[in-house]
């Protein structure tokens, strides 16, 4: 198997076009007719994530964040963009990101989410550019739940170093989800009456904006509401490959949030 036909497999499971006009994804450093016979995914293309692929000698790291994100004017091993380009290179290690693109298709990033809190999908928030794409994902709990209770599950599920929320305190029942940041989907979440949005990320400007409405937004980190999804990808490239009789492992890193919090 070449990089090449994972470039072709995935962009037509996880389309390149699907991805915001600010974005940049798809094949980012290295050469598509490398032969693969390992891959590694990991939600971002850092140091510890490609030192992971190199020590396990894949061929193809996939990332959901991408390490370049605008035009480079040079590279140098004193910028930190530029050092892990010139590792990569160095390694025979090609990277492949898939960012907005896998948050807006069915089962991306929000879709992994709410299926980890055990919640089946009913539909997305904010539709997209095509039919069954968008961001944000939502579903009924099977009960309705006290505020303290959704959150007492959120973190069982999740298990995140913290959990911040804000807004409404009474009875919880349609819950909507949105990995990374989404305090964009809140107007949406209203629209549909949504109890619930949990999330990777608000800023504190659009916390202070809703902290009395009528919905409960759930904080649990971006990293731990986004790394879920590496397992369905897992899965997805693993089907592409058996169909093919291939014989490529497949490795996930799992790499824990940057921030570190104390008391």
């Amino acid at each position: 198997m070449l990089v090449k036909d994972l470039i072709n497999f995935l962009g037509r499971e996880v389309p390149f076009d699907l991805a915001e006009t600010w974005d940049n994804v798809g094949f980012q450093c290295g050469r598509e007719q490398a032969p693969v016979n390992k891959i590694v995914l990991a939600l971002d293309p850092t140091k510890a994530a490609i030192d992971f692929a190199i020590k396990h000698q894949a061929q193809l790291l996939v990332t959901h964040h991408p390490l370049i994100f605008s035009p480079l004017k040079k590279v140098v091993l004193s910028d930190p963009v530029g050092e892990l380009l010139i590792k990569l290179i160095k390694h025979d290690l090609n990277l492949l990101v898939l960012h907005t693109n896998l948050d807006s298709i069915k089962d991306g990033v929000s879709a992994a989410l709410l299926k980890r809190l055990g919640i089946e999908g009913q539909g997305i928030i904010k539709e997209g550019k095509r039919p069954d794409t968008g961001f944000g994902y939502w579903g009924f709990l099977e009960r309705p739940l006290e505020k303290d209770e959704f959150i007492d599950l959120v973190y069982q599920k999740i298990r995140p170093s913290c959990i911040r929320a804000t807004g409404r305190t009474s009875k919880i029942h349609k819950i909507g989800v949105c990995g990374g940041s989404g305090a964009e989907l809140i107007p949406y979440c209203l629209q549909q009456n949504i109890d619930a949005l949990v999330l990777g990320e608000i800023k504190y400007h659009a916390a202070r904006n809703y902290e009395y409405a009528p919905i409960l937004i759930v904080e649990v980190g971006h990293y731990e509401s986004e790394k879920f999804v590496l397992t369905v990808l897992k899965e997805k490239i693993g089907k592409f490959i058996q169909q093919r009789q291939e014989e490529v492992e497949i490795f996930i890193f799992e790499e824990k949030s940057p921030y570190k919090y104390y008391k």
